[in-house]
């Protein structure tokens, strides 16, 4: 089983991924984000709408190659993806066919890559996290990227969205629950029923 935890930037995917690797242990590989790996090996940043198509390709690339690897030499039940290949939509400066175009791809196709998409809010503007060195938006822009993100996932048949709360202890037993919840085989409909109790 596959699962992106995907949102925006300071939404806790990290603290969560964290979370999972003590909760689960040997029952779950991690891919780590793509891009994290290639901004801190120095590849540059550019403003620029074609410094920006070469990072995201750069990144759908070597995201497919970490998927691949790690699920071939992990062999584990459960793989848990730092971000999916779609993120690249929030991003990306032009039209989304033209990024599938790119990659010679299409929605569907990214989609059935993943069983499950975990999307986290952006935190709140009095939560929002700035220590990381890598996270360069200011907390609209963050949260104009999350509403992307939601966006590039819509209508992924197993989506949970897990909005922000001012606890953010609350929001990461939430999140902790549904993936427990995926793990025993429940649907999407009643997943999304419990958190709306």
């Amino acid at each position: 089983m596959k699962i992106v935890i995907t949102g925006g930037p300071s939404g806790g995917k990290t603290t969560l991924i964290e979370a999972l690797k003590q909760e689960l242990g040997q029952k779950c590989a991690v891919v780590p984000e793509a891009a994290s790996i290639l901004y801190r090996g120095g590849f540059p940043r550019y403003k620029e709408a074609q410094g920006i198509i070469n990072a995201q390709r750069a990144i759908y690339f070597t995201q497919k190659e970490l998927e691949e690897m790690i699920c071939q030499v992990s062999q584990k039940s459960l793989i848990v993806c730092d971000r999916g290949s779609v993120d690249a939509l929030a991003y990306w400066p032009s039209e989304p066919s033209h990024f599938f175009d790119s990659i010679q791809s299409d929605k569907a196709t990214e989609f059935s890559r993943y069983d499950w998409v975990l999307h986290l809010d952006t935190a709140d503007m009095d939560h929002y996290d700035t220590s990381n060195p890598i996270r360069t938006e200011t907390f609209q822009e963050a949260a104009n990227l999350n509403s992307r993100i939601l966006e590039a996932w819509e209508g992924h048949p197993r989506r949970i969205v897990i909005g922000h709360n001012k606890d953010f202890l609350s929001k990461m037993t939430t999140a902790l629950s549904v993936i427990n919840a995926i793990m025993t085989h429940k649907s999407a409909d009643e997943i999304t029923k419990e958190l709306l109790k």
